[in-house]
C-alpha cells in the first residue's frame, strides 16, 4: 500500500526522552500489537547525510538543501519530532523510490516542537524511509530530534553509503529555486524550490554519489545580486548553515569529498557591480580555502545556464583567469566546464532552469565527469 500524503501546517505536541540507542517504548499500539518505539537523532539506527550542528543534546540542526535522515524499519508507520524556525519542505521516499511519493511543509508555530507523521498504512514488513531536505538554508532550518516507529528499527535494512562523495557550491539554481514551477509566468514560491530536482541533486542521483550542498539563493563571490556582501558563499562555506541562531563552524575533517563544484559567478556578474580583479581575487582565495580543507578533491569550477550574451562571455572570461592564475602557482587539480542554456527546454521565473534543463544538466555535467575523471 502506497504511504499517506501528509501535510504537516500544525501537529500536537508529543514530549519523550531517552537515552542514546536505547528504545523507549511509548503505551500505545496498533490492532496488531505493535509498539510505537523511540529513536533518537543520534543513534546509530539512523543515518544523517549533510552537515549537522550537535551541539545541542536533544536534537541536530540540518540547514543546508540535500540533507537527509535514511531509517530502516520493520513496521507499518513513522512519525518525526521536528522543529523549525521559519518553514521547512521535506521530500518523502520510500523503499527505493525514484521521486518523493508525499512531502511535509512544516511551519513554525511556537517555541514547541511537534510530532509530525511522515507515511502510515504501510504493509507490515521492512521499509526504508529517508526524509530530504528539499528548501534552503536561508528560509529554515530543521531541529531534527528522532523518528517514533509503529514497530522496530533495524540498522541491517540501512541502505549501503555511497563510495562517491560530491561537494556542490552554488546560488539558486543549485539550490532548485522554482525548478518545479508549473508555469513561469506564476510569481516564485518556496513550494517549487526543490534540491532532488536540480542540477546538483540530479547528477548526484545519476553518479550515485553523497551530495553535501552548500547554497545560498541570489548570494555570490564577492557580491550578492542586490549588491550586498553579506553572507557570501566564502563565508557561509565554514558553517552549518546560514540561520545566525543555529549556525556553529563546520568541522571539513569530517568529510571529504571526491569532487568538489563551484557554480559561481552568476550573482556576482548579473548584480551590475562585477569587477575583474574582486572577482578574480575572491575565487583565487576562495579555492585556496577550500584546497586546505580537501587536498586530494578534484575542484570544477562551473558556470550555470542563466547568463547569456556578454554576461556570459565576461564569466566565463573570469573563471579561466582564476583556472590560469591558480595552475601558475601549482594547482594541479582544477578543472573547467560550462553548462549551456537550453532554452528550448523552457525557463522558469528569471531564467531558473525548469526541471527538465536541470536534468539536462545534470545529465551533460554526469557524462563530463565520466569521462574526466574515469567514472563508470
Amino acid at each position: 500500500m502506497k504511504p499517506a500524503l501528509f501535510i504537516a501546517l500544525l501537529c500536537s505536541l508529543l514530549t519523550v526522552s531517552c537515552s542514546n540507542d536505547i528504545y523507549l517504548e511509548i503505551p500505545e499500539t496498533d490492532a496488531q500489537g505493535q509498539k510505537w518505539t523511540w529513536i533518537p537523532y543520534n543513534s546509530d539506527l539512523l543515518r544523517i547525510t549533510g552537515r549537522g550542528n550537535y551541539e545541542k543534546d536533544d536534537y541536530v540542526i540540518l540547514s543546508w538543501s540535500s540533507s537527509a535522515v535514511t531509517v530502516g524499519f520493520v513496521g507499518t508507520a513513522l512519525e518525526m519530532k521536528i522543529w523549525t524556525n521559519s518553514v521547512v519542505y521535506l521530500d518523502v521516499f520510500v523503499d527505493k523510490e525514484e521521486d518523493p511519493s508525499s512531502e511535509v511543509e512544516y511551519i513554525n508555530s511556537g517555541d514547541s516542537s511537534s510530532m509530525v507523521p511522515v507515511v502510515s498504512g504501510l504493509s507490515y514488513g521492512p521499509h526504508v524511509v529517508t526524509l530530504y531536505k528539499r528548501s534552503e538554508s536561508n528560509v529554515g532550518d530543521l531541529y531534527f530530534y528522532g523518528f517514533r516507529v509503529l514497530g522496530r528499527a533495524e540498522k541491517n535494512l540501512l541502505p549501503s553509503v555511497p563510495k562517491r562523495k560530491i561537494e556542490f557550491i552554488g546560488n539558486s539554481i543549485t539550490c532548485g529555486a522554482d525548478v518545479l514551477i508549473p508555469d513561469p509566468t506564476m510569481d516564485s514560491k518556496l513550494t517549487y524550490e526543490s534540491s532532488y530536482y536540480s542540477y546538483a541533486g540530479q547528477t548526484a542521483k545519476i553518479l550515485n554519489a553523497e551530495p553535501h550542498v552548500i547554497c545560498c539563493s541570489g548570494h555570490g563571490l564577492y557580491v550578492n545580486i542586490d549588491g550586498t556582501k553579506t553572507d557570501l558563499l566564502p563565508v557561509v562555506y565554514n558553517k552549518t548553515g546560514t540561520q545566525s541562531i543555529s549556525a556553529v563552524a563546520w568541522d571539513h575533517s569530517k568529510w571529504h569529498p571526491d569532487i568538489i563544484v563551484i557554480n559561481l559567478g552568476t550573482n556576482d556578474i548579473a548584480s551590475g557591480q562585477s569587477d575583474s580583479a574582486h572577482f578574480v581575487n575572491a575565487a583565487v582565495d576562495f579555492i585556496r580555502d577550500i584546497r586546505s580543507y580537501h587536498a586530494k578533491a578534484k575542484i570544477v569550477l562551473l558556470d550555470g545556464p542563466m547568463l547569456t550574451g556578454e554576461y556570459r562571455a565576461k564569466c566565463r572570461r573570469y573563471l579561466n583567469v582564476v583556472k590560469k592564475v591558480l595552475r601558475s602557482q601549482g594547482e594541479k587539480g582544477l578543472y573547467r566546464f560550462s553548462l549551456e542554456p537550453k532554452g528550448d527546454l523552457g525557463y522558469g521565473i528569471y531564467y531558473h532552469p525548469v526541471k527538465e534543463e536541470a536534468l539536462a544538466d545534470a545529465e551533460s555535467l554526469s557524462a563530463w565527469i565520466r569521462s574526466e575523471f574515469g567514472w563508470k
